[in-house]
């Protein structure tokens, strides 16, 4: 297993066992409202109901762990030297032409990804705000996500019978707090 897994599932385990912490002190603040003297039925139900929802969100919680370590499990031999093999096998420029080369268009080939961080390193993106500068798990993240997406993008070139891509671009934005989709797409091209 490559070291930069074994960190990944680190963070992941760090990430749950954070969110865990939290919603045990919840579930145990409202047990304890629960325990009041003379305490109206309706507040007691919906007490109960907080605390036994705050432990409920614990499983979807460990499911996504399970398919955070199948996916990292599934990328440790691709590391970054075989995401950027793609650019060896297929030629990728951000340009609309070849020098050279006469091509005919066979359509757009894109990848997409939307990736996030785990909740330990979104805590500590939040404390390296107070400070100022790089925050270099989004950094890495970006890296990450524009790699796949290239490598997404290429696949579908593949299918269409491509060559090269030509004039890419990258895109990006935010979809939630800690969690950024890149896409990279481009005109696949066939030489002839």
């Amino acid at each position: 297993m490559k070291r930069g897994s074994t960190r990944e599932k680190r963070g992941a385990v760090l990430g749950i066992v954070l969110f865990g912490l939290i919603m045990l002190a919840c579930t145990i603040s409202f047990w304890a409202l629960c325990l009041i003297p003379d305490l109206p039925l309706w507040l007691f139900i919906l007490f109960a109901v907080c605390g036994v929802f705050c432990i409920g969100l614990m499983f979807p919680a460990l499911w996504a762990l399970k398919g955070r370590f199948q996916e990292i499990d599934s990328l440790k031999d691709t590391n970054t030297v075989t995401l950027y093999k793609e650019e060896n096998s297929m030629l990728l420029v951000n340009i609309d032409y070849i020098p050279g080369k006469e091509f005919e268009v066979l359509g757009m080939a894109k990848g997409t990804v939307v990736q996030s961080k785990n909740f330990g390193k979104d805590f500590m993106a939040g404390m390296k705000t107070l400070v100022g500068g790089e925050i270099t798990g989004y950094t890495e993240m970006l890296n990450e996500a524009r790699q796949i997406a290239v490598k997404r993008m290429v696949d579908e070139a593949e299918g269409l019978g491509a060559d090269a891509v030509v004039n890419i671009r990258y895109g990006s934005s935010a979809v939630m707090q800690g969690a950024a989709e890149v896409i990279a797409y481009g005109t696949a091209v066939r030489f002839k």
